[in-house]
């Protein structure tokens, strides 16, 4: 087989498993009993609700892609540009609010403040829905700008020095150069908080995501869920288009230069630890105060063992999903790093097009899909909660595959060629080695994305299958608070354990490659 025919078969197994249901999907709101109709789309159109619930959801996704943008280029700097103390404990500590289902940040400050009270009425409302996804999303932001510091050309900030101070370098010249990635981010966090649906469901904010939910969970209206979802898909079609064009334009380059010149902060050390401590303090340790102060023993354990079938069930779904993504990142990451196919940059934005499109849009998709009669192996079993991960994850694993290969220096497969190895010798004998970290760590954060995973799991899993986040979501409702916070903290450990485990081992990558 030729590394072309293999690239090919990559791209056709991806396509039918995500990009074929979307496209069926967007196919079926136009086909009616009498033919081919836009009656459908008529009809939504004259809905007042809809453009009420539409409206919440833009104003939503504004304000938390602006304050996160903000916030996060601000935040960005200090971490990545400057001598401040614990840069990487700060780092890894801003990151968690990203791993851990939304819903459970809701549900701690719930145990904090309450229902009632003025702070209760902010919280449960568009206040408290736009500051938890801001807590949320924040690291997005923040891991961008570090990406994007990492690539600017020292020597002009350097000359810029030649003439005036630090403050007016980062003004007059770093953030000019940050601003195309600065747009991606804000892009990026306005169309994940448009999808994000899970903390306005349970603070009691109507968003335009619910709309499509409930036709579907509720009502069982297939083609009514199919038809609000298309707005959606919409705004992810126009903001894919124009992130397309600044990736193009190099807002986002996955290269690193070595030097980098960094800002001393001197007097202002002591103020920013405060400043950064005093953050980190509210918007992480406050939600996990309100989960932790109503906790027992007794409780926790007795919530361990109601949890156990679905904790089983999301740890084997998780791991199943987190090798899927690591062989399709590979792929993936192989084929638009040495442009296998003319057709690289097609998959590239069909990565970056599911990662984008909510999760309500994507389970919609799949089920109508692959709920058929010739396909019922895969609608009625786990398999197509594999393929919801997959398709959802696969840029993030790409892109950390992506990252290790383009590192790789070309000479040693150049070399590999003189002696006549073929491109899958190079491929095991030279490449897989070389990535086995990248590997690593794209399998855990697929590990950890998977597991984490509530709203797509909750729309295709099978009857008799729950994972965790699912489990939670719906102890929610009925179950006593200190069993659903008890679930809340098994969750967090979960998911904190494997990122310690990673760390740890990239610090000792980090020393043994020191040593050598």
């Amino acid at each position: 087989m030729t590394r072309r025919t293999a690239s090919w078969i990559v791209v056709v197994l991806l396509a039918v498993i995500g990009l074929l249901p979307v496209l069926s999907m967007v196919f079926s709101t136009f086909h009616t009993e009498a033919g081919f109709s836009f009656e459908g789309y008529r009809q939504m159109l004259h809905t007042p609700s809809l453009w009420q619930s539409f409206g919440n959801s833009l104003l939503l996704a504004f304000t938390v892609a602006s304050a996160a943008t903000l916030a996060g280029t601000f935040l960005g700097i200090l971490l990545e540009k400057t001598t401040l103390y614990f840069r990487k404990i700060w780092l890894a500590l801003l990151l968690i609010p990203l791993l851990i289902p939304p819903y459970i940040l809701a549900y701690g400050w719930y145990m904090l403040v309450g229902r009632e009270g003025a702070w209760g009425e902010i919280l449960f409302g568009f206040w408290g829905t736009a500051c938890i996804l801001f807590s949320v999303y924040l690291p997005i932001a923040i891991l961008i700008t570090s990406v994007s510091l990492r690539t600017i050309d020292p020597r002009f900030e350097e000359a810029g020095l030649l003439v005036c101070p630090w403050r007016c370098v980062l003004s007059k010249i770093t953030l000019v150069l940050m601003l195309p990635s600065a747009m991606v981010s804000f892009l990026l966090i306005f169309i994940l908080s448009m999808g994000e649906f899970s903390v306005a469901n349970f603070l009691r904010y109507d968003i335009f995501p619910m709309e499509s939910f409930i036709q579907f969970s509720a009502f069982y209206d297939f083609r009514t869920a199919t038809l609000y979802a298309m707005p959606l898909l919409a705004i992810v079609l126009v903001i894919l288009g124009i992130e397309s064009l600044l990736f193009k334009k190099g807002a986002l380059r996955f290269k690193s230069r070595t030097e980098r010149l960094t800002i001393p902060l001197h007097a202002l050390q002591i103020p920013f630890l405060v400043l950064i401590g005093t953050f980190i303090l509210i918007i992480i340790g406050m939600p996990l105060y309100g989960l932790m102060h109503s906790i027992d023993a007794q409780s926790f354990i007795h919530a361990l063992h109601k949890a156990a079938p679905a904790l089983g069930q999301s740890l084997l779904y998780a791991l199943l999903s987190a090798l899927l993504l690591v062989f399709f990142g590979f792929a993936t990451a192989y084929i638009i790093v040495y442009r296998t196919i003319k057709g690289w940059r097609v998959l590239d934005a069909m990565n970056l097009f599911w990662f984008i499109l909510p999760a309500t849009v994507i389970g919609i998709a799949l089920i109508l899909f692959w709920n058929r009669p010739y396909t019922n192996i895969i609608y009625a079993s786990p398999l197509i909660i594999l393929f919801g991960y997959l398709v959802k994850y696969l840029f993030l694993s790409s892109k950390i595959i992506e990252l290790r290969l383009s590192q790789i220096p070309r000479s040693f497969m150049e070399a590999a060629q003189l002696t006549g190895a073929s491109w899958y010798q190079i491929l095991l004998y030279i490449l897989l080695p070389l990535s086995s970290g990248s590997l690593a760590a794209a399998g855990m954060i697929g590990f950890v994305f998977s597991l984490r995973e509530s709203t797509l799991t909750m729309l295709v899993a099978p009857a008799g299958t729950a994972t965790l986040p699912v489990y939670i979501f719906t102890q929610m409702a009925n179950g006593s608070e200190a069993t659903v916070a008890s679930l809340c903290l098994i969750m967090l450990l979960i998911v904190i354990l494997p990122l310690l485990g990673l760390s740890g081992y990239t610090a000792y990558q980090g020393k043994k490659y020191d040593h050598a």
